[in-house]
């Protein structure tokens, strides 16, 4: 696994972001995030946009497994379908690597209630940057 990865982001930090597991050879990895009552909207679910962040992170961090270390990606297009609900607590995403060219990554992830039903969707389009390139436009 690239060594960061291991490692946490703020706003993995603020997602309660677990990578469970990354499968290199089928270019896959399974993510939990943790939400507590904090990400609710008025209602009680999920808010949308928290639904949007966990469907970016996995689809984002599904890229980046399959990228040597002096590459980085960005997202270019997240198209999101939701499904159901979302209650606080933990969540289970899956994702993975649709396609790779030498400039993008296609990757797409599903988000899943505990019990198994699933919450909503995602297909992501991802521009590869080299790490130098990367590190001037901060």
């Amino acid at each position: 696994m690239r060594p960061d990865l291991q490692s946490h982001s703020p706003f993995g930090e603020l997602m309660g972001t677990t990578i469970v597991s990354v499968d290199a050879d089928r270019r896959t990895i399974e993510t939990s995030y943790d939400l507590g009552l904090e990400a609710t909207n008025r209602i009680g679910t999920i808010a949308g946009g928290m639904i949007c962040a966990m469907l970016d992170s996995v689809t984002g961090l599904v890229a980046l497994s399959i990228l040597p270390t002096n590459q980085v990606i960005v997202h270019t297009s997240l198209q999101v379908e939701y499904l159901r609900p979302a209650r606080p607590g933990r969540i289970r995403a899956l994702g993975e690597v649709c396609e790779r060219t030498d400039r993008d990554i296609h990757s797409r992830g599903e988000l899943f209630a505990p019990d198994g039903t699933r919450l909503a969707t995602a297909a992501a389009t991802l521009r590869i940057i080299e790490t130098q390139r990367a590190k001037s436009m901060q």
